[in-house]
């Protein structure tokens, strides 16, 4: 009796060991690694013929667990379903394995439970279901979706606001490719249809988001040109109505309230096949339709008058045309007061600023006197001015804290190239000096920096001393190449061709 309970015992320690669980660490890459080092850890337990996987979080919380037949970390053959799941322990996926490949259903869910995919995959890789995404405008998803596949190559996409049934539009593609997309309106009529490659007339509609309003419906002949266009807004108000017949046709705008402001009209060339704009107001909505980005007036087939909007919507300037010349510019400030005024003469500048949006020049009788660029916080990047004998020009490049970096001063005219005498400045002091004639160093040294890092040049008699650094600071290379060489490629690391904007590189 005595040797039947101690045999007994025996096979319960065996039992206890053969399905006793084994501890392996993982790294934040899942590479094998220490406890005192791990981010994940895995525990391993006999189960029949096959052995189930249990891999945690740092903290202790199930991350995945699954039964597999080859347990090696990175190997692993799973077989039936495997789940892994959030550091907050939901279910983030599912996935159903036969000999390590993956067959059967699939499931994945995003952070609050929402499926993201419900598919069912075949042994050849195909499969067919359903994907999800969930509108959210602050990471740039503005409507929700759902694509169903009938296999991989054949599915239909319908995008939606909240009721997929009502405002929404609809993607379906075959298996050769072709593509047709359905669009529908308030309380889901339907507004028309699309078919790329096809003969037929397309209607193609545009949507505001959040929530989903139609915000453009246009016509399309088969060849892509427009024969039809009409702009919403987002009360559904008519802004703009673009219709072309076969002689003519007009644009005509309106406010919010429905007050017309502008129209225009078309004639049509034949021979061109052109619809040119004749006479009226040409407005030109920035891109989310929120107000104009321009306004052209028009009279006998040619513009007389250019209107341009800032971001904000507000008259940044006013162009004044004569038989498609510019005659004078006027700027304005955001708060409507004149900023500068610009007049022409044969279509140049004359006298006046020019403003443009990082740069400013300043003309006196069609000579440029004044230039200055500008960085996005408004600091005086370069400055560029006529000298005293009015024979050329000396400008100053400054980096970011408004320290000089080069002087340098330039002929009126150019020959071909970059022509200057340039002095560069170390920690506000005067250093190398260089003189370059059409963008060939004649004489001296001079460093600018570049894309690839740092470039560095010396005149050595008919030799250019070229060496380049990384942005590291390593030299990457040093060479010696002849100066008065044919034309070079200035984007070759190898050039040895100056040119201004190597000096104006932002620092």
């Amino acid at each position: 009796m005595k040797k039947l309970f101690t045999s007994a015992v025996l096979a319960l320690i065996l039992s206890i060991s053969v399905g006793a669980q084994e501890k392996v660490y993982f790294d934040e890459n899942w590479e094998k690694t220490t406890q005192d080092k791990m981010e994940f850890y895995r525990e391993t337990e006999a189960k029949g013929k096959l052995t189930l996987i249990r891999d945690f979080y740092k903290n202790g919380k199930l991350q995945m667990e699954g039964l597999a037949s080859d347990t090696t970390p990175g190997s692993e053959i799973y077989e039936g379903k495997v789940t892994w799941y959030t550091p907050e322990g939901k279910v983030l996926n599912t996935v159903t394995f036969s000999g390590g490949k993956q067959i059967g259903p699939a499931q994945t869910f995003d952070e609050k439970g929402r499926p993201l995919e419900e598919l069912i995959y075949k042994a050849d890789g195909t499969f067919k279901g359903k994907m999800y995404s969930y509108k959210d405008p602050e990471l740039s998803s503005f409507y929700n979706s759902v694509t169903t596949y009938e296999n991989s190559e054949n599915f239909k996409t319908v995008a939606y606001d909240e009721d997929i049934k009502g405002i929404r539009y609809e993607i379906t593609t075959d298996s050769k490719g072709k593509y047709e997309t359905k669009y529908y309106g308030d309380k889901g009529k339907h507004i028309g249809t699309s078919n790329a490659g096809s003969s037929d007339d397309n209607v193609v509609v545009e949507y505001y988001y959040n929530p989903m309003r139609v915000s453009k419906i246009e016509k399309q002949k088969s060849d892509g040109t427009i024969k039809e266009s009409i702009i919403y807004s987002k009360n559904g108000k008519i802004l703009q109505e673009d219709k072309k017949s076969k002689k003519d046709g007009y644009k005509t705008t309106y406010d919010e309230t429905g007050k017309k402001i502008g129209n225009l009209i078309y004639s049509y060339d034949k021979e061109s096949d052109y619809y040119k704009p004749m006479d009226g107001e040409d407005y030109q909505f920035n891109y989310d339709l929120s107000g104009f980005s321009a306004i052209d007036v028009y009279k006998s087939g040619s513009v007389v008058l250019n209107k341009s909007f800032d971001d904000n919507g507000k008259l940044s300037s006013e162009k004044v045309m004569k038989d498609g010349m510019v005659q004078e510019i006027k700027y304005y400030y955001p708060d409507g007061r004149v900023k500068g005024t610009l007049t022409y003469k044969e279509d140049m500048p004359y006298s006046g600023t020019l403003y443009e949006e990082f740069s400013e020049q300043q003309y006196k009788d069609g000579v440029l006197v004044l230039s200055k660029s500008f960085r996005e916080d408004e600091k005086v990047k370069s400055e560029k001015k006529l000298n005293t004998k009015q024979t050329g020009y000396d400008s100053t490049i400054y980096d970011e804290k408004g320290a000089i970096v080069y002087t340098y001063s330039q002929p009126l005219e150019e020959e071909s190239g970059f022509t200057a005498q340039i002095v560069q400045y170390v920690k506000g002091k005067p250093g190398n000096k260089a003189v370059v004639k059409n963008g060939v160093l004649q004489s001296g040294k001079i460093k600018y920096k570049a894309e690839s890092g740092l470039k560095e040049l010396e005149r050595s008699g008919k030799w250019v001393l070229l060496k380049v650094y990384n942005t590291e600071g390593k030299l990457v290379q040093d060479s010696k190449i002849l100066a008065e060489v044919e034309e070079q490629d200035v984007y070759n690391i190898m050039s040895t061709t100056i040119q201004e904007d190597d000096l104006l590189y932002d620092y």
